[in-house]
């Protein structure tokens, strides 16, 4: 609509003006001139019917190439590729679906390279119309050499807003493409309200006999139980894979459990609505985006009728009011593409006074701060120290650091609970949490307090 709509606009006011132009020098120009005519209708449509097809292979392929973004999961992965010997596997991979994208694109050009050649014979037959039609019009002295001569420039000049005409078709095919895959998903139907809606009473987390599986066979979740008071606090421990993250997004209703159940406030999940007013949980992870736009707007999406004062309160809440301070324009500055970058610590920091603004009585927190590095690190986790403050909270903990605070620790391996307690019983026990938190802090044989770092 911003480029190809004015393009096509121009080039018609053009070619329009030109054929009035011809006719104005004799009417048996312009009929020579549309002989090129019947040739670019047929190969226009001869394209359409050809590209469109071609266009959503592409877009489904380069969906592919993009899916669990397998490129950059196997280079930030490496040495867990290489670990379990998936070299080659995660390569071929890689190599099968650029190859199927590259060879969509082969095609694409080759039917493009076809559609312009057809396009030239049509050009050439018009040109030679108007050729014929001077020389016969010169040659019984209905006109004159240079008036044949204006004529054929013309048509020579409708080259060029022909071919834009025509190629707005190929970025037609390209934009429809693009669009059905956005009205697929706008048309996709919203989650129904449940039958019979409650409310929960209080913030309590109840987890009993959770199970799930993203591959039949293949329980990445098996019979996993957790009750956790009002504003308390739980830290998810375990290896990569041993079902962190799954859990906390059963928790937070992302994904639908193969077995058991979850509780907000002595309500199953599935009972609660969320359309509307405040949310009961919300699922903060090491993934922010930052909307392109004033930052205000990008805090207003947590809550629209928040006033200025509420987002920097929110602000504050995070520690972020500092660079916010600084920025241009306050909250007005415009952040994301395009706009003012922000570090990643500022961008978690966004992401934390969003959770503030939506005011969730349950928050998890999937590995929020893992992207930040050793320098950013601790400031953010005061800042989510401070936004999960009367909240119940569920932290998936990259760091052991985070785990001292935590009212409860449910240690994980294999998608089963392999130790629960606080973080002094399990310390004193000496088994696989010790054993992690002695490898952290590099103790040997001491018993470490529940506060200490």
């Amino acid at each position: 609509m911003r480029e190809a709509l004015p393009e096509f606009a121009r080039a018609a006011l053009v070619i329009g003006l030109t054929l009035v132009a011809l006719a104005a020098l004799d009417w048996r120009f312009l009929l020579g001139a549309l002989l090129a005519v019947p040739i670019q209708v047929v190969t226009a449509r001869w394209f359409l019917r050809r590209s469109g097809p071609l266009y959503d292979a592409e877009r489904i392929a380069g969906g592919a190439q993009q899916q669990q973004q397998q490129l950059l999961d196997t280079a930030a992965g490496v040495g867990t590729v290489r670990a379990f010997r998936l070299t080659e596997d995660h390569l071929d991979r890689v190599r099968a679906r650029a190859e199927a994208v590259a060879g969509i694109g082969q095609r694409l050009v080759v039917l493009q390279t076809r559609f312009f050649g057809r396009l030239n014979a049509g050009e050439v037959l018009g040109l030679c119309g108007v050729l014929v039609a001077g020389f016969v019009l010169v040659g019984n002295g209905s006109t004159t050499i240079g008036t044949a001569s204006a004529a054929a420039l013309y048509f020579i000049n409708l080259f060029t807003p022909i071919n834009i005409m025509l190629f707005q078709l190929d970025a037609a095919q390209s934009a429809v493409a693009g669009l059905r895959r956005i009205v697929g998903v706008a048309e996709i139907d919203p989650p129904a309200p449940p039958a019979d809606p409650a409310v929960p009473a209080d913030a309590r987390v109840r987890v009993r006999g959770l199970t799930h599986s993203y591959v039949d066979g293949h329980p990445a979740l098996s019979g996993v139980d957790l009750d956790l008071a009002p504003g308390a606090r739980v830290a998810l421990v375990g290896t990569s894979g041993a079902g962190k993250s799954t859990l906390a997004k059963l928790v937070a209703g992302m994904h639908t459990p193969d077995a058991g159940v979850v509780e907000i406030g002595g309500v199953p999940l599935e009972r609660i609505d969320r359309r509307g007013g405040r949310p009961p949980v919300v699922l903060v992870t090491q993934e922010v985006h930052v909307f392109a736009g004033p930052l205000a707007e990008d805090l207003r999406l947590a809550r629209p009728d928040a006033t200025d004062d509420e987002l920097r309160a929110a602000l504050a809440t995070v520690g972020a009011t500092p660079w916010v301070d600084r920025l241009p324009d306050g909250l007005d500055t415009v952040v994301g593409d395009s706009g003012h970058a922000l570090s990643v610590v500022q961008s978690q920091q966004l992401a934390l006074a969003r959770m503030v603004l939506a005011d969730p009585p349950v928050v998890i927190l999937d590995e929020a701060t893992a992207e930040a590095g050793s320098a950013g690190a601790a400031e953010l986790e005061r800042a989510a120290d401070a936004a999960l403050a009367g909240r119940t909270a569920v932290v998936v903990a990259h760091r052991l650091s985070q785990v001292a605070d935590a009212d409860h620790v449910l240690v994980l391996d294999a998608g089963r609970t392999a130790e629960s307690g606080t973080h002094a019983e399990l310390v004193a026990s000496g088994g696989r949490f010790a054993a992690l938190w002695q490898a952290w802090t590099g103790l040997r044989g001491r018993p470490v307090a529940g506060g200490d770092r």
